[in-house]
């Protein structure tokens, strides 16, 4: 696993932390579901335009 730091806008960290806390999710745990999500989404375009 990777530590990583990220700077984060406060606006856009405060809409984050909200939704996480609404999913019952931790920041971290919701980046990581947001991110696999944006992947998985990423790679079936990829698979739809070949």
């Amino acid at each position: 696993m990777v530590n990583s730091q990220i700077r984060v806008p406060d606006e856009l960290w405060d809409k984050l932390k909200e939704i996480s806390e609404k999913e019952e999710r931790s920041i971290n745990a919701q980046l990581i579901y947001i991110l696999k999500k944006y992947i998985e989404e990423y790679e079936s375009k990829l698979e739809k335009n070949k």
